[in-house]
């Protein structure tokens, strides 16, 4: 798995980089998904395979095409290719996925039901550069705990190898250090804004989770999947091929996966308030649409700019450097964002403390709280909205 997500990384950073070079690109987009289309056809794939349905075959036990892996891998880049906003992480979840329910042909019968979800926990750990987060999120998304010594640790075992060939190749998902407030900040005044962080997380999750879930009924009302990716395809060009006539050309640098965003935040360099809902609607639109690729990092990069925003706010009415509290509510605010936008609080405060260390911990559990209940009835994926057995 840590090979396959090595080269899914390095092909969409590729592709990232060339639509940086060549913007233009955007009026592509509609022919970017059907050629994806066109591929998942010619490899007798249904075109609905997305990773809310992969949570819900492994989840009942039934068989991931094997030829998702790769039809999913070459979509996702074609899609950042023409400036789709998606991400690398919910790939890398239906390759695991599909090469994990390969792999139970050649395993005991007793071993079957480890594998795919050990390879989706290999493939989101090594993506994140958190194989703790990626374990724990396997279990939480699923709804499920371990039923045996085997299922508790084939997942740790394929993430921690996984993880440690992508750090070999030097695929890492970003170069971030602990985030914390400044030591002068009042503690009443640091509670206050992580709770405060999160409820925008919250509601921000809500409006995002419903128009995504609008748009794309809307969209799919028109039939054929061609049609959905074409009406999307055309406004997303429309909307990005005229930024330099009417002079927002900022606007492009919200397509693809968002990690620009996310380590732009995490800096505290400046971030336009409007970020936030920038990224939103590009990954509404390129999502809803049926654009193949993932919405976890995408997700990520919204909450980061969320968080961006709240610290411009706060700044104004603490009288602070709203630069010197960025950092930290940036990232309690993204992984805020992350626990309610996929009902799992538990995984955001693991891949909070992997990614930034300990000292976020109670920030990012006090940013998470309200964030959760807020936006608890929604969620990506439809598995982690029952709950435990």
């Amino acid at each position: 798995m840590g090979g396959s997500v090595v080269v899914l990384s390095w092909l969409v950073d590729g592709a990232a980089e060339v639509f940086a070079c060549h913007p233009e690109l955007v009026w592509l987009l509609s022919v970017a998904g059907f050629a994806s289309y066109g591929l998942y056809r010619a490899l007798r794939l249904e075109f609905s395979w997305g990773t809310a349905r992969v949570m819900q075959a492994v989840d009942s036990g039934d068989e991931v095409p094997v030829t998702l892996a790769a039809a999913i891998l070459i979509s996702t880049a074609l899609t950042v290719l023409a400036g789709g906003s998606v991400g690398k992480e919910a790939a890398a979840l239906q390759m695991g996925a599909g090469l994990g329910s390969a792999a139970t042909r050649w395993v005991s019968h007793r071993m079957r039901p480890s594998v795919a979800p050990a390879a989706m926990a290999a493939a989101l750990g090594a993506m994140l550069s958190a194989p703790a987060a990626g374990v724990v999120f396997v279990f939480e998304v699923l709804r499920r705990g371990p039923g045996s010594m085997l299922d508790a640790l084939a997942p740790v075992a394929t993430s921690l190898v996984a993880w440690g060939v992508t750090e070999a190749a030097g695929v890492r998902f970003l170069d971030a250090t602990a985030a914390v407030l400044p030591a002068l900040l009042p503690l009443g005044d640091a509670t206050a804004l992580s709770l405060a962080a999160g409820c925008c997380a919250g509601l921000l999750a809500l409006m995002f989770c419903g128009a995504l879930s609008a748009v794309h009924r809307a969209l799919a009302a028109l039939g054929a999947p061609v049609f959905a990716l074409a009406v999307g395809g055309v406004a997303t060009a429309l909307l990005l091929g005229y930024a330099d006539v009417l002079h927002y050309e900022e606007l492009r640098c919200y397509c693809g996966t968002g990690a620009i965003q996310i380590e732009s935040a995490l800096a505290g360099s400046p971030v336009p308030w409007w970020a936030f809902a920038a990224k939103a609607l590009l990954t509404v639109l390129t999502l809803a649409g049926g654009f193949k690729g993932g919405e976890i990092m995408p997700v990520l990069a919204v909450g980061a700019c969320c968080g961006a925003s709240v610290a411009s706010g706060a700044g104004v009415v603490l009288g602070a450097d709203a630069a010197s509290l960025q950092p930290l509510l940036s990232a309690v605010t993204m992984v805020a964002f992350f626990a309610s936008c996929t009902n799992c609080p538990l995984s955001a405060l693991v891949l909070a403390v992997e990614l930034f260390g300990c000292a976020v911990l109670p920030w990012a559990a006090l940013a998470c709280i309200p964030a959760f209940f807020l936006a608890r009835s929604t969620s990506l994926y439809p598995t982690s909205l029952r709950s435990y057995p």
